[in-house]
């Protein structure tokens, strides 16, 4: 990228990529709520509905856990005249929307499953080469802050689906085409106002050497499992909270829907502010280890919180703790993360970064009915054991604790030194392309 995109010019294209990110992951949302469920009610009985939908969503799953670290990759080694991103973030909005039309109407079960495939496939590439742009075009003082807006964007990204899912109940096809529709216009506006710092700055791959054609780096490792680590627990300090309420605090399904949604609200309101606010100040500091540690005891002490909560306020305080500790994570994770990728491989590294954010979401469930079947309630509410539940969670995110010792060295370094992994800083590479 060329001398003269600086710090204010490269932030400026952070709001493009926060748009992109927000719509993207709300038009996979949208399915999710109400696509997906209307269709499998359609195409099985009612016996079978919860399971069908929840094969079909593992398989979307294991889709985007293959799909976006193939895309990186596959960008990292695009060689065209407008860009390495540009092409497969376009590419993957606009055929978007034909696999969302495609699952609407779909009229059996493979090829119900077959769509969502698809349309895990087509946003997981608009999601894996936004992140690598952002990478690509924001300076590492800069990071943080910047990583902290793409954070809140993602969770701001759930909201207008159910929005819209309350609002036009009865209009399936309108209620999931609003999404995918913003995807489109996000990712033009994209294309056309954020440079592709590739462009000028990488030239064509060079031949294969007799080394492999691709190692993890050591450092990354660590932050990898340190992140799976703390997304696991995040998911199952979250798992069944309307039956928590239902079970443990005795509310009938109306009352626990409305205790339920208040700490829904918490939750994300905190996690989009922690985000924003924490990565701004933690790009200032340079330092990332305070905001590392803060967030993993404080959603240690969110998942003990649940674990005894008795009454509302109490879960209240574990969503807006918890909301809060992972936001800030969030934010500084990711450009932590950056800290120990090779510059020239971003995008297969962040795709790769991707999977800790999906297999929890995945795993975190079967997990967490297996522990509630574990016993009774130890606080005497009906239901299972949310206790060894919520505890678990806690054991988990201690995990991720013992691993901050293993990456201080990315997490406390300068924001003027260069890393191990990128010897001269982004914006002023010149360099080749690695193979």
């Amino acid at each position: 990228m060329p001398d003269a995109v600086a710090p204010v010019r490269a932030l400026r294209t952070v709001p493009f990529l926060a748009a992109v990110n927000l719509s993207a992951l709300g038009a996979l949302t949208a399915p999710a709520v109400v696509g997906l469920p209307v269709r499998v009610a359609a195409l099985v009985p009612a016996a079978d509905r919860a399971g069908t939908l929840a094969v079909v969503i593992a398989a979307g799953a294991l889709a985007a856990i293959v799909a976006n670290p193939l895309v990186g990759f596959l960008s990292d080694r695009t060689r065209v005249g407008w860009g390495r991103r540009r092409p497969w973030m376009l590419a993957g909005a606009v055929t978007g929307p034909l696999a969302t039309w495609w699952l609407l109407g779909a009229g059996d079960l493979f090829t119900l499953v077959l769509a969502w495939i698809g349309m895990q496939v087509c946003y997981n590439a608009v999601l894996a080469t936004a992140a690598a742009q952002l990478a690509d075009t924001v300076e590492e003082r800069w990071r943080a802050g910047a990583s902290g807006i793409f954070a809140a964007a993602a969770f701001l990204g759930t909201v207008p689906p159910l929005v819209i899912a309350a609002t036009l109940p009865s209009q399936l096809v309108l209620a999931s085409a609003i999404m995918p529709a913003a995807a489109v216009i996000a990712v033009v506006l994209c294309v056309l106002f954020v440079p592709d710092a590739a462009v000028a700055t990488v030239g064509p791959p060079s031949r294969p050497s007799g080394r492999p054609r691709f190692t993890l780096a050591p450092g990354f490792a660590v932050v990898w499992v340190q992140r799976l680590l703390l997304q696991s627990a995040f998911s199952l300090t979250t798992a069944f909270t309307l039956y928590f309420v239902m079970d443990r605090m005795l509310r009938d399904q109306a009352s626990a829907t409305s205790i339920t949604s208040l700490s829904t609200v918490l939750g994300g309101g905190a996690i989009v502010v922690a985000a924003v606010t924490m990565g701004l100040l933690a790009g200032r500091r340079g330092d990332y280890r305070p905001f590392l540690a803060a967030s993993i005891v404080g959603l240690i002490a969110a998942s003990l919180l649940r674990a005894f909560a008795a009454e509302p306020i109490q879960l209240w305080t574990s969503a807006l703790v918890g909301g809060l500790a992972m936001g800030t994570f969030f934010a500084v994770d990711f450009a932590l993360a950056l800290r120990t990728i090779p510059a020239e491989r971003t995008g297969a590294y962040l795709g790769i970064l991707n999977a800790t954010e999906t297999i929890p979401q995945v795993v975190g469930p079967l997990a967490a009915a297996a522990l509630l079947a574990t016993g009774g309630d130890a606080l005497g509410g009906r239901g299972g054991n949310y206790v060894a539940l919520y505890v678990t969670a806690a054991a988990v995110a201690l995990l991720a604790l013992v691993l901050l010792r293993l990456v201080a060295s990315y997490a406390r370094r300068p924001v003027s030194a260069p890393t191990p992994a990128d010897p001269a800083p982004r914006a002023h590479e010149g360099r080749r392309h690695a193979s």
